[in-house]
Formats: C-alpha cells, sequence, structure tokens
C-alpha cells in the first residue's frame, strides 16, 4: 500500500508540475486579438452594442450584457461568451473563430480569466492595447551595432545571419557557388535576362580579386537593370493598361509614360526619398504654372500616374459608390506601397489586428482628398494633361492646315468631276425622257413616284452627284485612279502629323473639401469631420502637422508635406519597408515575409537587428537604391550555393535562416524574355508606347489589334517586330493579360500586387511543349545555332552556354546526341510528300528540325526555369 500511495502522489505531483509550468495566459497577449478580430465590432466599437454587452474589457465581459455575464473564471459551462464560441452560434454569420483559437479562448478561461494590468473603467480608454501598441513595426529604427561571430565571415550581413545560424547549431554557411552559376544569377536578378556566352567568357578570364564587384556595377549600369527592377516596383503600384471597368475595361493610352518614368528612376539610381516624394507629390513640386518645355516638371507629373494606376470604374459607372472605391483602391496601393501596412482594413471599423481606429484612416485618407474629391470628380479620361512641346503643336498645326486645304480642293474637284460624268450620263438620255430623269433623280428619295422610280430603273447610270462622287470606278477609271492617287497622299500626309502628347496626372481642386469619416465606409453616409494627420501609432513621439492650405494656392500641400515626413529618416516603416523589397527580391523572400503587412498579422521579421541595420545604412548612404544591391549581393549569404542538405533541412526547412541560396523559378516576364533572347529574336528597344495585345476569336489574348468589320470580328492586326520587345513594354490589360504571361503567374491587379505567387500547374508544361510561340522560337535558335556553329557537338555546348550558362558535361552531351540521332532519323523518315521532297533538295533541313526539337526540350526543363 506503502508503494501504491507513493505512486499516487508522485502522479498527483507530476500532474500539479505541468500544471504550473503551464504559461499564464493574459487577456491582453492572447485574448483580446481573437475577440478583436470577431466581436469587437458589433460587441463595443458601435454606439450601441449588440446585446448591450461590451467586449473589449474583462471588466466589461463579467459586468456583463442584457443576457447577464459573459464571463464566469474557471468555469466553462457558465460562461455564456464560451458557450456561444464553442457551438459555433457566435460570431454570427458564415466566418466562425478557428478551432486554435477556441483552444486558447478556452485555456483562458480555465486559468482564472486574468488580465496583465490593471483595466480602465472605460473601455474606450483601452481601445488599444499595451501589446499592440508596442509592436515592434511602430518602434523606431534601432541603431544596432554589428555583432560578433564565430564564423570566418567579414561582411556585415553576414555576421547578422551567423548569429541565427550559430544559435541553431549551424557553424557554417554553405560554399561558395561557382563562377558560372553567380554570373548567372547576378545577372538575372539585376537585368531578367541571361549573361551571354561572351559575358561568361569575360568573366571566367578575369582572375582579378574584384572581378566580382566589377561584374555587379557593370550590371548596374546597364539600361536592362531598370527595366528589371522597374517592373518589380510597377507590381508594387498596381501598374495597368486599362481602368478594370465592369464589361468595358476602358483603356489608357498614356499609362506608359508613368512606367518608363519609372524605368528612368532606377536606371539614373534615382534615391529613394526623391522618388517617393515625385510619387506622391509630384504636381506639387512642380511650378506653376507647368513649364511643358522642361524635362524635370514632365517627370514630376509623369511622377503622380502612381496615384493613378488602381482600378477606376467611373469611366464607365460614375457613381459616388464607385467614386469611393477607386479613392479606396489608390489609397490601398499607397499605404501598401510605402508604409508597407493593410490600412484599408480601417474603413469600415477599428483595424482587426493593429491599433488603427477607423477616425486614423480618414485622417490619413484625408492627405489625398484635395486630389480625391468625391464632389468634384473627373473621370480617368480627363485626368490628363496636354504636355506636347510647342514646336511639335506648332508643326502639328501647320500640317493639320495643309491636309484640310487638300481635302477642300479635293472634295472641290471631286464635285465638279461628279457634276461632269452626271451631265453626260444625263445627255445620254433621250430628249423626250431627259426633264423627267432629271426630276426623278433630283426627287426626295422616299418621295419618288411609280413612274420616276421605273425611269431611274431603266437609265441605271443617271445618280445623283453624291453618288457618283462614291463610285467614279464604275463611270471613269481615269478620274478613279486619280483621286486614289491624291487620297493616298493626304492620308501620308495625315500620319506625318505627330499625335499629342498626354500625362496622366494629378490636379487638386480649387478648394479643400472637408474630410469625414463615412458610417461602415458608406461614403452616402458621412459623420463627423476629421483633419488630415498621419497614423496615430506612427506619431505617437512627433505628430505630423499639416499645414493649411494658404490663401490663393494653387494645391493644398498635403500631399507634400506627408512625403517629406515619410522621408525624415525617423519614419519606422518608409525605410524599412523598401529595404525588405530588395531583400525579398534577391533572396526569394523577405527579412518580413509579408512586405505589404507589416503590422501584428504580419509575419515577424527573421533578422529584425538585421533589417534595422541594413535600414539605418541605406537612410544614412542617401537612400540609394543602386549601393543596396551591392551590399546585398557580395554577402557570403548571396553568394552560396543552392543545394540542400540533410542537414540544413531539418534545422530550416523554409531557409528562413539563409544557411544556403534558395532556388528560384524565373517569373514570367523572365522566362519569355530570356526565350527570346536565346533565339536572338529580342528586340532590346528602350520605352515608348506598349505593344498592344487584342483576344482572338477562341479567347486566346496575342498580340496585334483586333480587327472589325460591319461590327463583327475580322482578325488581328499585327504589330510587326515590337511583339519581340522585353516584357515590360507588352500592353498590361487588366482583364486580358498576354496568355503566356498569365500562365507564368502574371500578377492580376486588384488593386496591386505586393509579391508574385509562384504555381507549379500542368498548363505551364502543356504550353512550353505545344504552343506556337515556343515552337517557332525552338526553331529561331536552331537557325541561330546553324549560323553561329558548324557541327552538332559544338551547337549543343552553344545551347547550354545560352541556355544554362555552361557547357554540358560528357553525360548530358552523349545524351543530347543520342536524342539528336534519333529526332533525325525520324524526320528524314517521315513527314508528308512535300516534306520528303524538301528534306531531298536540303538535307540539313531536317538535322535543323531535329535540333530544334533539342531546343524546345531543353527550354522545357527545370534547369532552363530556375536560377541556383
Amino acid at each position: 500500500m506503502t508503494c501504491y500511495w507513493y505512486a499516487v502522489v508522485g502522479l498527483l505531483m507530476l500532474v500539479s508540475g505541468s500544471r504550473a509550468a503551464e504559461p499564464l495566459m493574459t487577456y491582453e497577449k492572447d485574448v483580446r486579438p481573437i475577440l478583436k478580430q470577431h466581436c469587437f465590432q458589433c460587441h463595443g466599437e458601435e454606439a450601441k452594442p449588440k446585446g448591450k454587452l461590451d467586449v473589449r474589457t474583462v471588466k466589461m465581459m463579467l459586468k456583463g450584457g442584457r443576457e447577464g455575464s459573459a464571463i464566469v473564471p474557471g468555469k466553462l459551462a457558465e460562461s455564456l461568451l464560451w458557450t456561444r464560441v464553442e457551438a459555433d452560434e457566435m460570431p454570427e454569420g458564415a466566418k466562425k473563430v478557428p478551432a486554435n483559437q477556441k483552444a486558447i479562448l478556452k485555456r483562458w478561461l480555465e486559468q482564472g480569466a486574468k488580465t496583465a494590468r490593471a483595466e480602465p473603467d472605460n473601455p474606450n480608454d483601452a481601445r488599444f492595447s499595451e501589446e499592440e501598441l508596442q509592436h515592434w513595426a511602430w518602434q523606431p529604427v534601432a541603431n544596432v551595432p554589428v555583432p560578433q561571430t564565430k564564423f570566418a565571415v567579414e561582411h556585415p550581413i553576414d555576421k547578422f545571419l551567423a548569429v541565427k545560424l550559430t544559435a541553431n547549431g549551424v557553424t557554417k554557411f554553405s560554399a561558395e557557388a561557382d563562377r558560372r552559376t553567380l554570373i548567372r544569377r547576378a545577372t538575372f536578378d539585376l537585368t531578367g535576362l541571361p549573361p551571354t556566352p561572351k559575358e561568361i567568357e569575360q568573366f571566367l578570364d578575369d582572375t582579378s580579386p574584384t572581378a566580382y564587384d566589377k561584374l555587379i556595377d557593370r550590371l548596374l549600369a546597364s539600361t536592362q537593370y531598370g527595366e528589371r527592377w522597374g517592373r518589380h516596383w510597377l507590381d508594387v503600384a498596381g501598374y495597368a493598361e486599362t481602368d478594370g471597368s465592369p464589361g468595358v475595361d476602358s483603356e489608357r493610352p498614356h499609362a506608359w509614360r508613368y512606367r518608363d518614368y519609372v524605368i528612368r528612376s532606377f536606371n539614373a539610381d534615382k534615391p529613394y526619398d526623391q522618388f517617393l516624394r515625385e510619387q506622391l507629390a509630384g504636381d506639387e513640386l512642380a511650378t506653376k504654372p507647368y513649364r511643358l518645355d522642361d524635362p524635370v516638371t514632365l517627370d514630376l507629373l509623369a511622377a503622380t500616374g502612381f496615384l493613378r494606376m488602381a482600378p477606376d470604374a467611373t469611366q464607365v459607372t460614375n457613381t459616388i459608390i464607385e467614386r469611393n472605391q477607386a479613392v479606396a483602391d489608390t489609397f490601398k496601393v499607397a499605404t501598401t506601397a510605402f508604409l508597407g501596412v493593410t490600412v484599408g482594413c480601417a474603413q469600415c471599423h477599428d483595424h482587426k489586428y493593429d491599433p488603427i481606429p477607423t477616425e486614423d484612416y480618414y485622417r490619413l485618407r484625408a492627405i489625398f482628398d484635395p486630389a480625391f474629391d468625391l464632389s468634384v470628380w473627373k473621370k480617368p479620361a480627363e485626368r490628363i494633361v496636354d504636355t506636347t512641346p510647342k514646336p511639335i503643336r506648332d508643326r502639328v498645326a501647320e500640317l493639320q492646315k495643309q491636309a484640310h486645304a487638300k481635302v477642300a480642293a479635293l472634295d472641290k474637284d471631286k464635285d465638279a468631276a461628279a457634276k461632269v460624268v452626271f451631265d453626260r450620263e444625263l445627255a445620254r438620255v433621250p430628249a423626250d425622257e431627259r426633264s423627267a430623269a432629271l426630276a426623278a433623280v433630283t426627287a426626295v428619295e422616299n418621295a419618288r413616284t411609280p413612274v420616276q422610280i421605273a425611269l431611274l430603273k431603266k437609265y441605271p447610270n443617271v445618280k445623283p452627284t453624291s453618288f457618283i462622287r462614291g463610285f467614279f470606278v464604275e463611270y471613269d477609271k481615269t478620274l478613279h485612279a486619280k483621286f486614289q492617287a491624291e487620297e493616298a497622299a493626304i492620308a501620308i500626309l495625315h500620319n506625318a502629323i505627330p499625335p499629342h502628347e498626354y500625362l496622366m496626372t494629378v490636379d487638386e481642386t480649387t478648394a479643400t473639401p472637408v474630410s469625414k469619416v463615412h458610417f461602415r465606409g458608406d461614403p452616402e453616409q458621412p459623420m463627423k469631420a476629421v483633419t488630415a494627420g498621419e497614423l496615430s501609432v506612427l506619431s505617437r513621439t512627433k505628430p505630423l502637422t499639416i499645414p493649411d492650405r494658404p490663401a490663393g494656392a494653387s494645391s493644398s500641400g498635403r500631399r507634400r508635406a506627408y512625403a517629406d515626413w515619410l522621408v525624415t529618416g525617423k519614419h519606422p516603416l518608409t525605410g524599412r519597408v523598401i529595404v525588405n523589397r530588395l531583400w525579398m527580391h534577391h533572396f526569394g523572400k523577405g527579412i518580413v515575409g509579408t512586405p505589404s503587412d507589416f503590422g501584428l498579422n504580419g509575419d515577424r521579421p527573421t533578422h529584425p537587428e538585421l533589417l534595422d541595420w541594413l535600414t539605418t545604412e541605406f537612410v544614412a548612404g542617401g537612400w540609394k537604391i543602386k549601393a543596396l544591391h551591392k551590399r546585398m549581393m557580395t554577402s557570403v549569404a548571396y553568394k552560396q550555393v543552392a543545394k540542400r542538405t540533410p542537414e540544413l533541412d531539418a534545422i530550416d526547412p523554409d531557409n528562413r535562416l539563409l544557411g544556403r541560396m534558395t532556388l528560384r523559378r524565373l517569373d514570367a516576364e523572365s522566362v519569355r524574355d530570356t526565350i527570346l533572347a536565346v533565339s536572338g529574336k529580342l528586340k532590346e528597344s528602350l520605352g515608348g508606347p506598349s505593344t498592344p495585345v487584342a483576344e482572338e476569336g477562341d479567347g486566346k489574348v496575342v498580340f496585334g489589334k483586333r480587327k472589325v468589320s460591319e461590327g463583327l470580328f475580322a482578325g488581328i492586326e499585327s504589330v510587326g517586330d515590337s511583339a519581340f520587345r522585353r516584357s515590360v513594354y507588352i500592353q498590361h490589360r487588366r482583364g486580358q493579360p498576354l496568355a503566356m504571361l498569365e500562365t507564368f503567374d502574371l500578377p492580376v491587379m486588384t488593386p496591386n500586387c505586393d509579391a508574385r505567387r509562384c504555381s507549379t500547374v500542368a498548363p505551364q508544361s502543356l504550353f512550353l511543349l505545344n504552343d506556337e510561340f515556343i515552337v517557332a522560337q525552338s526553331s529561331e535558335l536552331a537557325e541561330r545555332l546553324f549560323r553561329e556553329e558548324k557541327n552538332t557537338v559544338d551547337r549543343i555546348k552553344l545551347t547550354f552556354l545560352l541556355m544554362f550558362g555552361t557547357v554540358p558535361n560528357a553525360a548530358e552531351m552523349k545524351t543530347c546526341e543520342s536524342f539528336m540521332t534519333k529526332q533525325l532519323q525520324y524526320f528524314r523518315e517521315n513527314g508528308d510528300a512535300k516534306w520528303k521532297e524538301t528534306v531531298k533538295k536540303s538535307a540539313h533541313v531536317a538535322e535543323q528540325r531535329a535540333m530544334a526539337s533539342l531546343c524546345q526540350t531543353l527550354l522545357c526543363s527545370n534547369r532552363f526555369l530556375y536560377i541556383d
């Protein structure tokens, strides 16, 4: 018995000890976020809470509502809040509290419903908890020293990473990648294109210790750099060349000028603080009246195209609801781009996760209200500025004058010629019927008598001069040819008239509107007025002051003041957000894995000290993006191999600690651009209007413009060599993306894209195996190989160099040669009579077809699609 009771006592002590070790849960840290997400809107935020129950504090839950106390600490069955939540009776609607959150609520109640601190009597005084307000992203950027590490590394980035790796049992970085891998990785990262064989050879031949640094400098100086990194920013800006109107997706024919501004800015290494200020307030930075012959002024106006990129249905349905939605989307683009916060969640109610009240949403939005006044609205087509230089306008006027004169002279000649033809045809009518025929032809068509109708049928060539003007070919072929030649000359003159140049830009209303909170986000239910300002949680130590609009000022100055505030270097988010975006594109995932949500619902930074150190260095270095690229790309971490090992996978399966490089797939544009580059068809021309896309009869989106005849689809008009431009210059229609880009995850701008999603789905393989673009480019590549190399072995080597940046090893060469032999035999022995005759006349045709088949097979490979 003694042993039995010892065992019982031991078991009780074990149970008691395990419970004692269970962490004590508090309302503020563990439960409040759950109730805020699911319950606050109905039970606390409204003036009259449902059931008279306020759940924003434990005090109020103990006090209860119409049905009594909501919770009884330690007693689940008597806690109305728990029984309703556990039974999925609350919250109302389809979205219920998930199981993991229910478990937290249950444990908290069982532990006695503890709070971390004393609560105020008025729940409005506890609108946000200390835990919410102390979230890392709201705190100032820390001046962090570079840590010491046992790793044999000198680069500051590597030292920060080494601290976490060491703490997780990793004693060194992975080996450095070979030079072929490095040049391919760096070239794709900075230009979105593969290195050429010549560039690879030059890099391999450069044995100096600065060879890699020089490679990075060369890539950063290339024009392709701006195209590549401009495309990254265009995702963030929600760049699109249509309005997103339902049904009729109206075009934005001038949006490309904002795209070109972005590309120019990256190529010029424009400091990010300047880049931000120009996009938020370029119109306020420019001197008025605008000097349209000044490139700086034009750049400032083009920059504000950023605020015109969001979907806007008001071109078609210009209701107050559609106007408000357009503003909300624009505001969402701006805040996610520059703040990395989902402010839009507070439009209808207090933010469910972050300490952002609804009033703050409208205070911050008030900064933009003068440019987006719902009561004085301009449709998208009306938000353009004619920036045509005076010499061009003068040229247009002169050519239009000449064209008008030629058209008038031609009309006069046609009228006279038609009269001559009419008189000639009338003279052929017998004299006794001539007067009646003249009366018949000049009579009103619907008022002609049966006799007159019969007479005109008898003499069908007697027609009104208006008819004859359009059918000289039926009466006088010489005259017809003469007038055709004159019309062609006028058409040439019209085509010579240069088009006017327009910019999508921002233009504020003359009076600053009164900004108000909208009840539950409804613009038709304005409530109390608010003053413009920053989010309270981001301006606790130094509030942002927005000056009043000076009398007679051309703009409110609000956006300019706010942009200046964002780039003081003291804002907790501006620098961190852009630094994190660059890190994401170089390493596959950001230090913060949610690049547009630094809030409480987003990912926590894997290396917060590194993020702050990089941000501090970035700001201190003048906000220079190219310098930040080089700092990241010269780290040991960036130059590692991407090879996985069981040891690293066991410690860090997602590679968030960066003990190796991350394997990444080419994005949609790089897949297409690389195929064109290796085939030799890529047309590298900078800027200008986008290459149009259109939908074929079968629904496939291809290059060209739709031709319509008598209201019906009549085919696609070719765009010629423009179809081979880089993908950044392809017209970006919201509802009609180019088929190939859509297949490889081109994002839909609704309203923008914070990070590309990478899928691996069957349509991608089917596209590479069957699409006519892939087949055509494989043939073009084969032709290139036959032009540049004399034998099969050298052609295979060049193929590998172009596609993979390396040469095939012995096994790969043997496999490719065997494949070529089999394909060559097949193409020589199979096919229709015409093909066999072609092969008989030119033996290399079958060999070239076999090479094209090999090229397409290699284009389908993961080795082509992935960067290691």
